[in-house]
């Protein structure tokens, strides 16, 4: 028989699913952001409307430049595809 107690707390869990897709930059975006900062109910009002404002301008640059990663992941791919001969796949997946 196998016992284990454990005093640890998983705090906050959340599930984001889609249908059909995967996540945008601007929604995983937003799941980092919440992850990474939260804002407490019980603040005063004037640090918890700076600390919301903080959190958009957190969001923006995450989401740009989670953007450029995906901008430059698909520049690499597409190189790969043209180095083996695949010019018309690398056009299609530019396109997307």
């Amino acid at each position: 028989m196998f016992s284990f107690e454990s005093d640890t707390e998983v705090g906050k869990l959340s599930v984001t699913t889609t249908e059909n897709r995967g996540h945008t930059v601007e929604e995983v975006a937003d799941m980092a952001t919440d992850k990474i900062i939260s804002i407490s109910d019980k603040a005063p009002a004037p640090i918890r409307e700076q600390a919301h404002v903080f959190k958009e301008t957190c969001k923006k640059v995450i989401a740009y430049y989670m953007q450029e990663a995906v901008n430059n992941h698909m520049c690499t791919i597409c190189n790969l595809l043209e180095k083996q001969g695949q010019k018309d796949l690398a056009n299609i997946i530019r396109r997307l």
